[in-house]
């Protein structure tokens, strides 16, 4: 069961600055709201109260092993969610390639507006080795309601052709929190040798 309780006015101020765009708001056309009472569970877990979710992937190439090519993975993030967003993990959950990486310092992330592209301030981006899994912070966290897209960019597209499955999940701010899976972004990726045979 859950109720309503507001976070002190650190974390409130936290979640307005959040997107970065108080400040110019009006001017780009990018959502700036008031601030809301925080959603938590009886134990104290925060959670977004709706769910941010994976709207829209692609590559900007397909060719496996090409270098010079960007995954844009677009975010629905209502305003309903509540919660600021504090960062966004991206796992490859299908598809092989042991020696995948990404360019961490050319990541970046921007909010959709009518005006154009609106580039969002992020924190520290982090792979693990291991998992292979992408951390993206945003500094300071982004408020709800912007429609936003993350730019990542691999060191070069996986070594071999086929369907790969790279999982979105968010994450609120808080110090005890429930993520939410958004979706898969679903690249296909396909030989040189066989530019007719896709996966």
């Amino acid at each position: 069961m859950s109720y309503l309780q507001f976070w002190p006015f650190t974390r409130q101020s936290i979640a307005l600055a959040g997107a970065g765009l108080l400040a110019f708001g009006s001017v780009w056309g990018v959502a700036v709201l008031a601030p809301a009472a925080a959603i938590q569970y009886s134990d104290g877990t925060v959670g977004f109260s709706s769910p941010p979710r994976l709207t829209d992937s692609y590559a900007t190439r397909n060719l496996v092993n090409e270098g010079s090519v960007t995954y844009y993975l677009t975010v629905d993030f209502p305003a309903a969610a509540v919660e600021p967003l504090d960062r966004i993990v991206v796992s490859l959950d299908e598809g092989y390639d042991p020696i995948f990486r990404y360019r961490l310092e050319a990541t970046e992330a921007f909010a959709e507006t009518p005006n154009g592209r609106v580039p969002l301030p992020l924190g520290k981006v982090t792979q693990d080795p291991d998992t292979q899994a992408l951390t993206v912070a945003f500094d300071p966290p982004l408020a709800p309601g912007t429609a936003m897209t993350l730019a990542l960019r691999p060191v070069r597209n996986p070594r071999f052709g086929g369907v790969y499955l790279f999982g979105a999940t968010a994450y609120p701010v808080g110090d005890t929190v429930e993520s939410t899976f958004m979706g898969y972004a679903r690249l296909s990726f396909y030989e040189r040798d066989g530019g007719d045979r896709w996966p």
